[in-house]
Parts: structure tokens; C-alpha cells; sequence
């Protein structure tokens, strides 16, 4: 065992055989070396040394691990390793899919199928009992319906389907799609028109007389005849008949009285105002009673205002 006056070595560990522990001349340290025998010369003369132990190494203790040690003896090792796993363990094949295997699995099942019995169809619904499966039938709670066509709302022999009037039982067909029946449409193929009062087959909205079965277009007499009828207006006041017999007297303007009533029809005139204008004419040129003025504003051989109109004047100038 070494002594604070041994020099410092290599010693046996005393801790631990099969080792050398260095010793700093005054203890030991943490530095360790495996002890390899035969390795060293005996020494001699150190205190408390055994002739038999080997004399210290005077060097630095050596921090280089052992080569096992070292990372790329380890690294080699583990190469080592795996290498030989490998050739050692048996390659693993991926199984395969047999395919006669699986075909006949699936011509076992379908045999297996066919054999196994049919579920048995169930039998068609028909609710209301017509004969008719309510899955083809147009009404299933309805027997006395089975298609569209039985379906006749208004009762008038025509089915719903074909009928343009299907809650009218008067109506049933509109050939021109104009909401006119055709029973009633003067024009049942021509959906712009279907009015014709008169009956001359030109439609009200075309007939410039639709009351009046003879004409129908306005001719250059009646566009005359209006002329003539505001001219006489701006001249001297008329009553509507008075204006008529001017326009139509052989000492007037001779037009034909068809003609003269449609024009003076055309105007835009109140036939009161136009009795008080002749009630003030009479007034200026002679004198007269209330009812004489009356009568002379409402005589047909006067001015022929109505005896309203006459009245309304008389009143309306204060007499």
C-alpha cells in the first residue's frame, strides 16, 4: 500500500482486483487501468511495495478509451449484427391471392343463393277496389276514377284534361287560348279580339260603330260631317237635335243623317252651357217670360234644347 512518501504510479487497485488505480503521492484518484500481466518490470525498493508488483508508470493516466470503446467499433458492430440477422431470418413472401380459390368461394356462394326459395312478390294495393293498382291509379280512393280522363268536375260530359272551362258547365272549349269560350267568342281563333256586338264580324275594339250592324269604319263624309259641326259651334250655339238638322238640311250642309249623328256624337260639348249662350242670344234681341224663354229655347221650331236643358238656362241667367 503506498504512503504520502511514495512517489506517484500505477498501483494495484485496492478496491478491486485485475486493475491498476493511480496514486498522486499523497491518495488515490478516479483514474483506473486494467492490469495486464507480465506488462511491467518487478520494482524494487518501493515502501510498502511487494517484490512482486509491477513498478508504476511515471506518465500521465491516459484519458483514451479502450478501441472497443471507440464509435466506430461500436458502429461496426452493430452493421455486424444486423447483417447476419438478416441472412439468418427466412425471407417473407406476401401471400397471394388465389384466384380459382375465390371463384369457386363465390360459385359456392351463388349456389348456395340460388338454391335458398324466393321471397314471395306482394300482391298490388288497390285501395278502392276498381280493379286498378293504386300505384296506375289517378285517384286510389276513388272508384269511380281511374285515369285523368275520368276526372270531370262540372259535370258536362267533358274530362278536366280537355276541358278549358273544367267549373263551368256551360263552357268547356277555347280554341284560341283567350280565356273566351269558344260559345261565346266571335272570333274563337284569333286570341287579340273576341267582342263583336253588332255582329258585323268586326271586333268592338275595330268597329267604330259596334252598335251598329252597317258600318263599321269612319268614311271621309263623317270626318267631314265633324268638321262642319265644330265650325258651326264656333259660330253660333246649337242644341244637339238643331245641330243634327243643320248639318243635315238641303239648306244647310246636306250631310246624311247617319253621318251628322255620328259627328255631332264625336263632340266634346255640354249642351246646358250651350242653352245658356242661346237663352243670352234671345235675351238681346227681345224680351221674354221666364216660360216663354223656355218654351222658345225647348220648341221644335226653335232651338230644340231639351226643357231641362232650357230649364237649366233660364235659371242660370236669373230670369
Amino acid at each position: 500500500m503506498p504512503t504520502n512518501t511514495t512517489a506517484p504510479g500505477w498501483f494495484p487497485d485496492p478496491t478491486s482486483s485485475g486493475q491498476l488505480r493511480w496514486w498522486d503521492g499523497h491518495r488515490w484518484t478516479e483514474h483506473t487501468h486494467p492490469l495486464v500481466p507480465g506488462s511491467l518490470p518487478p520494482t524494487t525498493g518501493m515502501p510498502g511495495t511487494p517484490a512482486s508488483m509491477a513498478r508504476p508508470v511515471t506518465t500521465k493516466p491516459s484519458t483514451t478509451k479502450p478501441w472497443y470503446f471507440r464509435w466506430w467499433a461500436i458502429t461496426a458492430a452493430v452493421f455486424v449484427a444486423l447483417v447476419v440477422v438478416g441472412s439468418v431470418l427466412p425471407e417473407q413472401e406476401t401471400p397471394r391471392r388465389d384466384s380459382s380459390s375465390s371463384d369457386t368461394a363465390a360459385d359456392a356462394e351463388a349456389v348456395t343463393d340460388s338454391s335458398s326459395p324466393a321471397e314471395p312478390a306482394a300482391e298490388p294495393v288497390d285501395t278502392d277496389g276498381d280493379g286498378v293498382p293504386d300505384d296506375e291509379d289517378y285517384r286510389p280512393k276513388d272508384a269511380r276514377i281511374r285515369t285523368a280522363g275520368d276526372v270531370d268536375t262540372d259535370k258536362d260530359g267533358t274530362p278536366d284534361s280537355t276541358d278549358a272551362f273544367p267549373r263551368d258547365a256551360a263552357y268547356s272549349k277555347d280554341s284560341d287560348g283567350d280565356r273566351v269560350a269558344d260559345e261565346v267568342d266571335a272570333f274563337p281563333r284569333d286570341p287579340d279580339v273576341s267582342s263583336d256586338t253588332d255582329g258585323d264580324r268586326v271586333a268592338d275594339s275595330q268597329d267604330a260603330f259596334p252598335d251598329d250592324p252597317s258600318r263599321s269604319k269612319i268614311t271621309l263624309a263623317m270626318e267631314n260631317a265633324l268638321e262642319s259641326a265644330q265650325n258651326y259651334l264656333d259660330f253660333t250655339p246649337f242644341s244637339r237635335q238643331g245641330l243634327i238638322d243643320q248639318l243635315t238640311s238641303e239648306y244647310g250642309s246636306g250631310f246624311e243623317v247617319e253621318d251628322a249623328t255620328w259627328a255631332v256624337d264625336q263632340l266634346d260639348v255640354s249642351w246646358r252651357e250651350q242653352a245658356v249662350l242661346a237663352a243670352k242670344n234671345y235675351l238681346d234681341f227681345t224680351s221674354f217670360s221666364r216660360q216663354g224663354l223656355i218654351d222658345q229655347l225647348s220648341s221644335p221650331y226653335g232651338s230644340q234644347f231639351t226643357v231641362e236643358e232650357a230649364t237649366y238656362a233660364v235659371n242660370k241667367i236669373g230670369l
